[in-house]
């Protein structure tokens, strides 16, 4: 089946396509030492196509013949990403799929919390990683709905009140069958065993990692911009 071509989206396509020349055409130009924002222009850009043009990327995930946001994050197939990026993966899903790692991302990128890395339950957000020098080495990405401040799974007065939060968190997907209710510093929390327990996604990426992605994503959603598309190949748009 081809992809799935919706008039509606093409201004997603367009969008899409403008965000990713953004980010090419800065890297052009010549930044005077210490004040290059690319990385920061690229963070911009991601969150805007993740949320700009969800629905877009649902059409063509819905109808791709050759498997892009359904491969698995090993298959090497999209945009750079590959299972060692992730650090962190308490989600029971499977190898994660790219469209899961993108939703991920859109979630850590769309609901920034006051984060600390350096905690077992860290809260969802962004940040850089430092590497003792004045660039930007890494960042990291974590999405944990499980958890509302860093360093504490969510708590509930009640049990009855966790019990219905841990079926919304089954709806939600990626919960462990295993994973009950316990006691927790006098309330109540998800738990595996007699350990607190909670969803974390935590995954890495360099400056050059996210620039990758930024542009194979913004190319990927340009595709039905094109009058003549055939709805199967992926031309080479942004530069």
């Amino acid at each position: 089946m081809e992809y799935f071509r919706d008039p509606q989206n093409q201004i997603q396509a367009d969008f899409a396509y403008r965000l990713g020349m953004i980010a090419t055409q800065y890297r052009t130009c010549r930044a005077p030492a210490g004040e290059d924002f690319s990385v920061t222009l690229d963070i911009c850009i991601l969150q805007s196509l993740l949320t700009n043009c969800m629905e877009l990327l649902r059409s063509m995930k819905k109808n791709e013949r050759k498997a892009y946001f359904t491969a698995d994050i090993g298959s090497g197939l999209v945009w750079g990403l590959r299972q060692g990026m992730i650090e962190v993966n308490t989600f029971n899903d499977g190898t994660p799929t790219s469209e899961v790692v993108l939703n991920r991302l859109r979630n850590a990128l769309s609901h920034p919390t006051v984060m600390n890395l350096d905690v077992h339950f860290p809260s969802s957000g962004y940040s850089t990683i430092r590497d003792g020098s004045d660039s930007i080495h890494q960042y990291c990405f974590v999405n944990s709905p499980d958890i509302r401040d860093s360093g504490h799974p969510k708590r509930y007065p009640q049990r009855e009140a966790a019990e219905r939060g841990l079926e919304r968190a089954r709806g939600d997907g990626g919960m462990p069958r295993e994973v009950g209710v316990i006691t927790y510093d006098g309330q109540f929390c998800f738990g595996l065993g007699d350990k607190p327990f909670a969803r974390i996604f935590k995954i890495r990426l360099t400056p050059e990692e996210i620039h990758t992605l930024v542009i194979g994503l913004s190319n990927h959603l340009a595709q039905s911009k094109e009058k003549d598309w055939d709805g199967v190949t992926i031309a080479r748009l942004v530069a």
